[in-house]
Formats: structure tokens, C-alpha cells, sequence
């Protein structure tokens, strides 16, 4: 449930293709379906996440995601323990400043096999680009590994692009570039290294 909602936001950033007055407003509402004991566990885990800074939104989205599964309330308990413990891991790599959309992407990142220690290079490697959001770059670098891309080779990749300030949209097209060679059967190194290789080069011959 997290990692489609994070899709959509960044799919939107990218393309521009909505406004603030358009953007739905966050459900933060606990399922009915839940028991009192269990609303009132997940309240106090959720306000935990809030007093510390975290992004809370993908906590609500996760115990829906539980509900909808019929999972019993232990699991979706535990599951939002879990997704907590990574927006946790996912701020301290990426440092305080991030934003909740940054967070979120990498707690999503997290759980599709990055390392901690590669959201910190990322962030280093945005360099020059000052403020200038990771989301999508973190989106696309979980997409990769959840797609069998080897996650270390998808952070280097990923890493080295966006030292060279390559755009926003450019990563989306290189995402979709390699989960089109995936699906086309080419190796998973081989997919990457060349689309890595042809948006570098792509991106020497544009610079002034």
C-alpha cells in the first residue's frame, strides 16, 4: 500500500501534472473493524511517529493495507512496528532535514534490500543540488530492487546518477528503461549498466 501511494505522489512531481488544490486530502482515520484495544495500541504508535518527527500517513495507509487483508490485528500490530522501525532507520540515514515524502520513499527503499549506509551516500551525492527532494530517486531505486535488480548495484547506479544531477524525469525514464530490458529478458547487470552508461553519456553531451 505504501510503496503505490509513494509511486503516484512521485509520478505527479515528476510529470506536474497536479496542483496543490487537487492533491486529496490524507485519510487519518483507524479502520472500524478494529477491536478498542488495538485502536488505542495503534494510536499511541502512530502519535509515538509523530512526536518524533516521522511521517505518519504511511502508518494508516499500512494498517489498511492490514485490514483490507483480513489480517488479524497481532499482525497489523506488528506490521506497523515494523514500517515504524524503517521511517526511523530510513530519517537517520537520510538525515533530519528530510522531508515525509523523502521518509517515506526511504523506508520503502529500505525494505526492498538498501542499505541504510546507501541512503546516507545518496544524500552526500545530491551535493550542489542543495534542497533538491530524493523521493524520486529513492522511489526509483526500490522499484529497481524490488524487480531483481541486486539492490548494492541498483544504490550504485542510482548513486552515481544522481551525483551528476541527472533530472527527475530522467530517472523515471531510466526506471522504466530497465524494467523494460527486465521484462525483455536481458540479466539484470547488464540492463542496468548500459541504461547507466547511456543516460551518463546522454547527460555529458547535453551540458553546456
Amino acid at each position: 500500500m505504501m510503496r503505490v501511494g509513494v509511486v503516484a505522489l512521485v509520478l505527479a512531481m515528476a510529470t506536474g501534472t497536479r496542483t496543490a488544490a487537487q492533491e486529496p486530502q490524507p485519510d487519518r482515520t483507524l479502520p472500524a473493524q478494529l477491536s478498542a484495544s488495538t485502536r488505542a495500541t495503534l494510536e499511541r504508535l502512530i502519535d509515538s511517529a509523530r512526536v518524533a518527527g516521522l511521517p505518519v500517513d504511511p502508518l494508516y495507509s499500512k494498517v489498511r493495507e492490514g485490514v483490507f487483508r483480513s489480517a488479524d490485528d497481532a499482525r497489523v500490530i506488528a506490521a506497523v512496528q515494523r514500517l515504524g522501525r524503517d521511517l526511523g532507520d530510513a530519517r537517520s540515514a537520510l538525515g533530519d532535514s528530510a522531508a515525509g515524502e523523502e521518509i517515506a520513499a526511504g523506508a520503502n527503499a529500505l525494505r526492498a534490500g538498501i542499505k541504510p549506509a546507501d541512503l546516507s551516500r545518496l544524500r552526500e551525492s545530491r551535493g550542489r543540488r542543495g534542497d533538491h527532494p530524493l523521493t524520486v530517486a529513492l522511489v526509483v531505486l526500490a522499484d529497481l530492487a524490488t524487480r531483481g535488480v541486486p539492490p548494492a548495484m541498483a544504490a550504485a547506479s542510482v548513486n552515481e546518477l544522481v551525483a551528476r544531477n541527472v533530472s527527475d524525469g530522467s530517472l523515471m525514464s531510466f526506471r522504466q528503461n530497465v524494467e523494460r530490458d527486465l521484462v525483455g529478458g536481458r540479466p539484470a547487470a547488464s540492463a542496468l549498466d548500459a541504461r547507466t552508461k547511456s543516460l551518463i553519456d546522454d547527460a555529458e553531451r547535453r551540458r553546456p
